[in-house]
Formats: structure tokens, sequence, C-alpha cells
């Protein structure tokens, strides 16, 4: 997979194979399938203040609303452009309009993966003593933030 800036400010992932969009259809199952709710986790120990329910009755519904319309312009993004090329190689754009969600989406995936496999500050980290999937967590957290990377240099302003 290649990433590249777009002419109109934004970026192109060029996808070359089935395994590449299978890491991009990744970012949502990492984002979410584990169970993992950043709308919650945003409130830190709010759940020890008084107003907590609050929090939990007018604050967390948005957040979650706001988390799931990144995830959706990833969905579809993705899944648009996968149809388009039949599985095969094909562009994925992220128009600078979108930017915002795409950067949303991958550190939603990032904070679930840090959540599931505790890694702690990456300089502090040891590949060798990683478990296999722990390991491959590892490579994806990297892979997301190289393209929030981008976005914040290409797409973001």
């Amino acid at each position: 997979m290649k990433l590249t800036p777009s002419p109109d400010g934004g970026l192109r992932l060029d996808v070359e194979d089935k395994s590449d969009w299978q890491l991009l259809l990744g970012i949502l199952h990492d984002a979410q399938g584990s169970g993992f709710d950043l709308a919650t986790q945003v409130g830190g120990k709010m759940d020890q203040a008084a107003d907590w329910h609050d929090w939990v009755d007018y604050v967390i519904p948005d957040l979650r609303e706001g988390f799931l319309a990144h995830l959706k312009t990833l969905l579809l993004a993705i899944e648009s452009a996968r149809l388009e090329a039949a599985g095969g190689p094909g562009c994925v754009r992220i128009p600078r309009e979108d930017a915002f969600h795409w950067y949303g989406a991958l550190n939603q995936a990032r904070f679930a993966l840090e959540a599931i496999h505790h890694f702690g500050p990456g300089d502090a980290i040891d590949p060798g003593s990683l478990s296999q999937a722990s390991l491959h967590a590892f490579i994806r957290c990297g892979f997301y933030s190289a393209i929030q990377n981008s976005l914040l240099d290409h797409g973001l302003e």
C-alpha cells in the first residue's frame, strides 16, 4: 500500500491487493471489535465525581455519536473504493473534508489497541518481547500513526 498526497490537498491510499483492503478494514475492527468504548473512557475519573450521572446522560451519548461518525466515514470510503476495484488493486481517497474523521477513527483504533495490549511509550517497547498478537497490533498502531502524521502534514490544517 502506498500513501501519497493528492492534488486536492487530501491523501490517496493506493491499495495493491486483498490484504491491503483487510488492513484498512482492520481500522474499524480495532476501533470497536474488542468492545472498547472510547466515549466512556474519555471521562477518565469522572465516575468518581458527583455529577457522573449527568456525564453519562448528556456527554457520553454525544461523544459516542461523534466517534461513530468517524468510523462511518471510513467504512463508506473504504467499502466504496473496494467495490469499485472489485477487491483488487485500487485507491481510497481521503479528501481534505474527511481528514478529521479519518484522524479520529485512527485514534480510536490506537486507543483501543493500547487498552488491550498496554504498550506504553513507543521507545520503551521491545518488539521481541511481545506475543504474536501484540506484535501485530503494535505494527498496526505504527501504520495508523503514519497515516495520522500524513493527515497532519497534508489534510488537517
